[in-house]
């Protein structure tokens, strides 16, 4: 299984802990005939699993088209806003969903910014927008389109990560930074073309894969 760029040492560490308090496990027992703390065991266990499965990076295959804008991360579509020029969506990351973050459009990054701020839940869409967030701005010149993701963090998720920075290359669908342990993904796009959403509220979206908009 693939994982996070930057999560190894986690997941390694995750996993000797693990096995540390397997080890003991079968001491205690071994010394004490008590049992119990099998069940302890078990759910560090099951917790530790569920972390590194969450750091899972699986592979999606793209379909390019620079008349579409694709999905920036996975999760729930929370809101949508539609005005001359500019569409705007918002999408709610839950534990269970990969939190790999990638492009909507192809272009050039020509700005990553960090902003401290608060950890509201991703629950509260309203009081989240305070969160701390990394914006990522990318433009393509050729299909005269700017987009704007921005990363922002949870109750849970304190971490953004952006893989890029400014002047990099890249693709449509690629991997751009990561959410860890999942939050709230904002997408603002600006263009001259007239793009209309193809998705709604409560609609489940995956990042690479769906379609949000798509040009007249």
């Amino acid at each position: 299984m693939a994982i996070a760029k930057g999560t190894k040492f986690i997941v390694l560490f995750l996993l000797a802990f693990s096995a540390l308090c397997f080890i003991l496990s079968f001491v205690i027992w071994y010394l004490t005939s008590f049992f119990w703390h099998f069940i302890i065991l078990g759910l560090i266990v099951i917790a530790s699993s569920f972390l590194i499965w969450s750091f899972r990076n699986p592979e999606r295959s793209v379909s390019i088209d620079i008349n579409k804008i694709l999905a920036p991360a996975d999760g729930r579509i929370m809101e949508v806003e539609e005005k001359e020029g500019i569409i705007y969506c918002l999408i709610r990351m839950s534990p269970f969903d990969v939190h790999m973050t990638r492009s909507p459009i192809k272009g050039k990054v020509t700005k990553t910014a960090f902003k401290k701020g608060a950890h509201w839940p991703a629950y509260f869409p309203n009081y989240a927008k305070k969160n701390q967030r990394n914006k990522i701005e990318i433009i393509d010149e050729v299909g005269n389109i700017n987009a704007v993701v921005t990363q922002i963090s949870g109750i849970f998720a304190r971490r953004t990560v952006a893989y890029v920075k400014g002047g990099d290359i890249i693709r449509q669908g690629e991997i751009i930074g990561t959410i860890r342990f999942g939050s709230l993904t904002s997408l603002e796009i600006k263009s001259d073309k007239k793009f209309k959403f193809k998705i709604g509220i409560s609609d489940v979206v995956r990042a690479g894969k769906t379609v949000l908009a798509e040009c007249d």
